[in-house]
């Protein structure tokens, strides 16, 4: 059985309470509640380890400000220091980034998503955020429990990629902020209260 894969979202950012589309927009950071969800992640991951008796080799994070300043949190909490890698971005949104969530869901209500190799909204398409989060994923000593802090879409890819799913056969998952999915051969959402914005 291979080591886990912890798997987090960042906590609630400042753009997700005021609803608007994130993408790879660098700067929004957490709120107060972002923080308080960050370490309950934190919390929910160390006890993982702790009642497996194992100790986590490495904590790799989204570059992105929400996501590293979750990861902080983390690495505190689990003695890890975060090692940024870009290709743990959220999938970059295009011209609906700065937008608002109603008005980003009716511009993909017109996406063909079929097409995994269809940029969104100019942005990047499905496929590209797949290979590069699995590029990420493959790269990591399997025998050795790993942490990933990063957002939605590039979890729901790594997600397909660790189950073996193709990127239009891979069903829509949610992944609320401050969740935290564990994959050892087997895919599980650790207990954790996850406040949407």
């Amino acid at each position: 059985m291979p080591a886990p894969v912890y798997l987090v979202r960042h906590g609630q950012s400042e753009w997700n309470v005021r609803g608007l589309t994130q993408g790879q927009t660098k700067h929004p950071a957490l709120t107060e509640l972002g923080r308080e969800q960050a370490s309950r992640a934190a919390g929910v991951i160390a006890a993982d380890l702790g009642r497996a008796g194992l100790v986590a080799a490495r904590l790799l994070t989204s570059d992105l400000v929400r996501a590293t300043e979750t990861a902080r949190i983390v690495g505190t909490r689990i003695g890890l220091r975060p090692e940024p890698d870009p290709r743990l971005r959220e999938q970059h949104l295009g011209s609906l980034e700065g937008r608002s969530h109603e008005d980003s869901w009716a511009q993909a209500e017109l996406h063909d998503w079929s097409d995994p190799e269809l940029p969104v909204a100019g942005g990047e398409s499905v496929g590209q955020v797949r290979r590069r989060v699995a590029a990420v994923l493959d790269e990591v000593d399997p025998g050795a429990p790993t942490v990933f802090v990063s957002h939605g879409d590039a979890i729901r890819s790594a997600i397909a990629h660790l189950l073996g799913q193709s990127a239009t056969d891979a069903p829509w998952v949610p992944v609320p902020n401050g969740s935290v999915a564990r994959f050892d051969g087997n895919l599980s959402w650790l207990e954790t209260v996850a406040d949407e914005a």
